[in-house]
């Protein structure tokens, strides 16, 4: 395991979370490193879902920070959307919209991002021309160096090319509903892929699926932790999570009981709520 603290992607200390008088994280503390693959297990109810709901603040958290590109993203002054371009999130139930095709669906959070910057570079720039107008020493515009048309044109290829590269590119046109649940969840996969992310957050992908499309997911996910992507995985699929997590956190009662590697956790448990846990699913 990596010890360099420059390779820290995310430092989350103290995170609590309550729904209203029910606390469901009790002051989780953990580090997620550049290229780490971790696996959070645990019974249903114990707050996997939403810890990781926590880290990009889809659920706002009671307590605690969460320490990501030198801001911390509890903090209500900081702009989480800002933040979310960088942290993928995979869903349970995939999360695409039906009324736009495949393709559309990857290209939707490139062009939304790219064009909101363009356009705020454009209105900087109708502020200075207008005020420029009553100074003798004008202030120089920002460069614009892309149109609205070639922002969405490059989205369209990269989503193109992340469709190639999972063998759906036939499917670009199609709308959701005419593709399997395995497929359905590639293409999710791929979306969260399209914004460039440094970390991707994956909230049981193959609990929805049926068995024979399991597979096909969790080969997808093998391929980018093969790259070096860093991911946190919530997951019941105890075989995939021994072969590709660097490290697994058991979450029971909404704290980190145990963790370690996949050996020291799965062949050598200490925590006597991991080894009944362990008893029961493997």
């Amino acid at each position: 395991m990596m010890e360099n603290m420059n390779d820290i992607v995310l430092s989350i200390r103290g995170l609590t979370k309550k729904f209203g008088s029910l606390q469901v994280l009790r002051g989780i503390d953990l580090d997620i490193r550049d290229g780490e693959k971790i696996a959070i297990i645990g019974p249903s109810g114990c707050g996997k879902s939403t810890f990781l709901r926590c880290i990009n603040c889809m659920e706002d958290p009671t307590g605690g920070s969460i320490i990501f590109d030198g801001e911390d993203l509890v903090d209500m002054k900081v702009d989480i959307n800002v933040h979310r371009q960088k942290i993928g999130m995979v869903f349970q139930q995939f999360n695409l919209f039906n009324n736009k095709t495949v393709v559309e669906n990857i290209m939707l959070a490139p062009v939304y991002v790219g064009v909101k910057a363009l356009n705020r570079i454009k209105r900087k720039n109708a502020f200075i021309s207008f005020f420029n107008t009553f100074r003798k020493n004008k202030k120089p515009l920002a460069a614009i160096e892309t149109t609205e048309q070639q922002i969405r044109n490059e989205a369209k290829e990269r989503a193109l090319d992340l469709l190639r590269r999972i063998g759906l590119e036939e499917k670009a046109n199609v709308y959701p509903s005419t593709l399997s649940g395995g497929q359905k969840q590639r293409v999710a996969i791929v979306r969260a892929l399209a914004m460039n992310p440094k970390v991707i957050l994956f909230d049981e992908p193959t609990s929805a699926l049926d068995p024979e499309m399991v597979g096909e997911v969790l080969a997808l996910m093998k391929s980018l932790a093969d790259e070096g992507m860093t991911m946190v995985i919530v997951t019941h699929e105890m075989g995939f999570a021994r072969e590709v997590a660097d490290r697994i956190l058991f979450i029971d009662e909404g704290q980190i009981k145990e963790q370690g590697t996949p050996a020291e956790v799965f062949d050598d448990p200490k925590n006597p709520r991991l080894k009944d846990f362990l008893s029961k699913v493997l």
